[in-house]
């Protein structure tokens, strides 16, 4: 009977709990959608189909700019309120230090491999700290040769592709070219592979259809989330899973490029220049810091290594491996779309692209020339915002913004979307592609806290640099040569898909080879 009771009492406590959680945003008089029972909007926020980033701005011009959900036992306020967005990004950063993170992409605080993505508090601090040197101008005027040779490589394939009038899906094609990009730069691939790379699939498994089963379990049943991933990452072949592939072709990649250093070392060779982000990585070193713990992120005390341990390395080439090859392509998917949509935008940019890179090769300091394109890749960024699941933070120590409490453990995420069309900030017109709104600086979008592609605040995007350098890069060989055109395969407007990022189902253009070359 004892026991009875005991497993009856223990069953209508859990299901209490998950009430409770399921009711919150009511009880605090917050609107919102309901959802089920136990899941909320889980499924909602994991379909691939309707892009959970659209499916917020729907839900925002219902319920207005400040509204809850549910998933699971997560709680997430969902702003789009310039003035809550910058008092939770920039004000009170000590604050909302951490990320919504599923327990299944592990503990930022005891994962050995923590990337910089999901790091937070101190250990974050240092890994920033530590690896923005990498993106430093130098660098990427390093890296700046590897990326032309890739867009010379894309740009044959292009041509062979394309003979006779052919159109083609850009979108696989700039993911080639971003693949092969980040493979050389971050893996220590040495040559390219481009048609022919190994991970690609795996890469684009990792932004494909979720696998729902997984993550449900981790949202639903927090506490054996880190089991999960230890199965999940161990039984690698039998789970399929290939984030876990990828990390384990980047463990390798590290380890070999360890034992090669050790080797030319112990016989005397010079390492020369750095070969890629393995190689800077290893080198990479900080100031000297003096931290205490992710506990409170405002104290300090506590000095800690000043160079990343060999788990660190492998987590950030992993994590810019898969970020640096979906958002890039998908950005350039977006701007060729744009372009061939809009012909005098294209014509515009291809007589900047003529006047400021006349040679064939095109230098890194051409690249700071070209003002019109920063101004339509701006723009394409305002319009298809890519990552919009980084702009969340989780609330560490409870607090108030605006007139809203805030408990600890709750996630906030920004309705990205409905900003960057808030017609309130870009005007009437904000429904439309328009790069020459652009052209008298960025100052007062970003002061609103109107313009968040990279993020906002102290964990902006680390790699926003190197993006831009790599899209102007290929965009301007392929315009120097061709011009992009609309053809009967292609989608308009866009088929939205995904749910890690907002991805076109396809993007069927014709690249027709320009009369005056």
């Amino acid at each position: 009977m004892i026991i009875l009771l005991f497993v009856v009492s223990s069953v209508v406590g859990i299901v209490s709990y998950y009430f409770w959680t399921w009711t919150y945003w009511r009880r605090c008089g917050i609107p919102g959608p309901q959802g089920y029972p136990f899941l909320g909007s889980a499924l909602d926020m994991m379909d691939h189909e309707n892009p959970p980033f659209l499916q917020l701005k729907k839900w925002t011009s219902q319920y207005g700019k400040v509204y809850g959900i549910t998933e699971g036992l997560l709680r997430t306020l969902v702003i789009s309120d310039t003035n809550l967005i910058h008092e939770v990004f920039v004000k009170q950063y000590d604050n909302f230090y951490g990320r919504n993170l599923n327990p299944i992409q592990g503990d930022p605080n005891r994962e050995k491999r923590v990337t910089l993505f999901s790091a937070q508090g101190h250990r974050w601090k240092r890994l920033r700290t530590i690896a923005n040197p990498t993106f430093s101008s130098n660098n990427l005027r390093k890296i700046q040769v590897t990326v032309e040779d890739s867009a010379l490589e894309l740009l044959r394939h292009i041509e062979q592709h394309t003979a006779g009038g052919k159109a083609i899906d850009v979108l696989e094609y700039f993911q080639e070219f971003t693949m092969d990009v980040i493979g050389r730069i971050a893996m220590g691939q040495p040559d390219s592979l481009m048609f022919k790379n190994p991970l690609l699939p795996c890469a684009r498994d990792v932004f494909g259809k979720p696998r729902t089963a997984l993550f449900l379990s981790g949202i639903l049943f927090p506490w054996i989330g880190p089991m999960i991933r230890k199965v999940v990452f161990y039984f690698t072949n039998v789970f399929n899973n290939p984030a876990a592939q990828i990390m384990y072709q980047t463990a390798n990649a590290v380890e070999q490029r360890i034992k090669q250093r050790m080797a030319e070392e112990k016989a005397g060779i010079d390492p020369g220049e750095p070969q890629d982000f393995i190689d800077l990585f290893l080198d990479a070193k900080s100031d000297d810091m003096e931290l205490e713990n992710n506990e409170d992120f405002t104290k300090a005390g506590v000095k800690v290594t000043r160079q990343l341990t060999k788990d660190e390395v492998v987590g950030q080439c992993f994590v810019f491996l898969i970020a640096g090859f979906d958002t890039t392509a998908l950005s350039l998917s977006y701007s060729s779309f744009l372009l061939a949509t809009h012909p005098k935008a294209q014509k515009k940019l291809q007589e900047e692209i003529d006047r400021e890179c006349a040679d064939p090769e095109v230098t890194f300091d051409q690249l700071s020339k070209l003002k019109y394109m920063e101004c339509v890749i701006k723009e394409t960024l305002r319009m298809y915002p890519l990552g919009a699941l980084a702009n969340s933070r989780r609330c560490m120590r409870s607090t108030k913004i605006g007139n809203y409490e805030i408990e600890k453990g709750v996630d906030i995420l920004c309705d990205t979307w409905t900003l960057h069309y808030d017609k309130s900030i870009w005007g009437e017109d904000a429904e439309e592609f328009k790069p020459e709104r652009w052209e008298s600086g960025d100052e007062h979008f970003y002061q609103k806290g109107g313009y968040i592609p990279f993020g906002l605040g102290p964990r902006q995007c680390i790699g926003m640099r190197l993006a831009y350098m790599e899209e102007k890069l290929l965009l301007s060989h392929i315009l120097r040569k061709y011009t992009l055109e609309v053809c009967n395969k292609t989608q308009i407007p866009l088929k939205l898909i995904g749910s890690r990022t907002t991805q076109p189902e396809s993007v069927w253009l014709n690249l027709t080879p320009r009369d005056d070359n």
